[in-house]
């Protein structure tokens, strides 16, 4: 019997509360959370807020949402709920129940469980910005003419007091990446295991690639946020003459294509849908991936299509990308580097067997092995709490 198979029947008899922060939108920590209520249908789900709809689910789970969710057009402004977030997550009543599996990138791990509990965490990331990013968030520094930043630097400093504080109500912590795992040392002193997210490969790999008469082309594909550095890396490509495919949702991308509307070397694809995205990876040669990310799912799906990778050697590409073999990791922050890089991968010669190289690599990071790597940690935090 599989690990998944084992923990799904040992879960069956027992009450299981699934937790997760917020979602709008279905995308990568979506697709975790399917596959944890996945091994619990009988769960009952918890949700700060947001629309539980766009999940793709075998069952139908009932999501007891916090009082923020009666806010009218809360989407747009969420984020400035963040002080209160632990209040909220606090107030799920989970003293009812046997195992506690939570899915969090905020405040989700957080919750209280009852003393017999076993509370296993999904660590998608710490909260970014009150840690390592707080400074890209926010960039104002404090100063008795900015009265505003004091106040919030005093906040973000209660955040950071509740957040590892909270932590200790984890019995087992499982991160994303192994750069979440020494996030999650450094600010919570605990140990996670490692268990990379679930791509979904399989409308990837068997994508034809472009003829070689297509111009080259690199792809920028995700979240435009300022973080992720994609609206400059997009501007650097076009002045260097590099044709680019822009596609994702963002104020970034859309301020993006306002610009370069013009530009017959740029071309938007602005909120694709599943066979768009099919349709985009298998025009370009190249996917330029210049941000530090957790985990980053994108570049796998990039290589599973077949797509050569230039992406930062630091955060989750140095486990997602082989230097020299599947892509190429140019120093972090180092701009010219990514363009030659960029420049270098789309002029280099390319054949079925780096094609297959690439598919290869991607398909030890399937579903399948997510399953089963996350019921084995699961099954031995039940195991260990059994013997308390």
């Amino acid at each position: 019997m599989s690990f998944a198979a084992e923990l799904r029947q040992r879960l069956s008899p027992l009450r299981v509360a699934v937790v997760h922060d917020w979602f709008f939108a279905r995308r990568g920590g979506e697709r975790v959370l399917e596959h944890i209520l996945s091994f619990a249908p009988h769960a009952d789900a918890y949700l700060l807020f947001g629309k539980p709809e766009v999940l793709k689910t075998e069952s139908q789970y009932r999501f007891t949402q916090s009082f923020f969710a009666k806010l009218p057009w809360i989407e747009r402004y969420y984020k400035l709920l963040l002080p209160y977030l632990p209040m909220a997550i606090e107030s799920f009543d989970l003293t009812g129940y046997d195992v506690i599996l939570s899915s969090s990138h905020c405040v989700a791990k957080g919750v209280i469980p009852n003393p017999n509990a076993v509370h296993v965490s999904y660590i998608h990331s710490p909260m970014r910005y009150v840690w390592d990013m707080e400074h890209q968030y926010f960039p104002k520094p404090p100063g008795w003419l900015r009265p505003q930043e004091i106040l919030r630097r005093r906040m973000l400093s209660r955040l950071r007091q509740w957040d590892v504080t909270s932590s200790q109500r984890v019995h087992r912590m499982i991160a994303n990446s192994g750069f979440v795992a020494r996030r999650c040392k450094l600010y919570y002193g605990r140990d996670a295991a490692v268990v990379n997210p679930p791509v979904e490969l399989e409308r990837f790999t068997t994508l034809p690639r472009p003829g070689v008469n297509a111009p080259p082309t690199a792809l920028l594909f995700g979240a435009w946020v300022p973080y992720k550095e994609m609206r400059d890396t997009l501007n650097r490509l076009l002045a260097a003459g590099v044709r680019c495919i822009a596609a994702g949702q963002g104020r970034d991308l859309a301020a993006a294509a306002r610009e370069h509307a013009a530009n017959p070397l740029a071309e938007f694809v602005i909120k694709p849908t599943d066979a768009q995205v099919q349709e985009i990876y298998g025009r370009s040669h190249v996917l330029v991936f210049p941000g530090v990310e957790d985990f980053g799912i994108v570049p796998l799906e990039a290589q599973a299509a077949g797509l050569w990778v230039v992406a930062p050697n630091r955060g989750g590409t140095l486990e997602t990308v082989r230097d020299g073999e599947t892509g190429t990791l140019f120093p972090a922050g180092d701009a010219a580097a990514l363009v030659t890089a960029t420049q270098a991968a789309l002029a280099a010669p390319r054949d079925e067997s780096l094609t297959e190289r690439l598919r290869t690599h991607a398909r030890g990071f399937s579903p399948a092995h997510f399953r089963d790597n996350y019921a084995r940690n699961v099954l031995e935090a039940m195991d260990e709490a059994a013997r308390w």
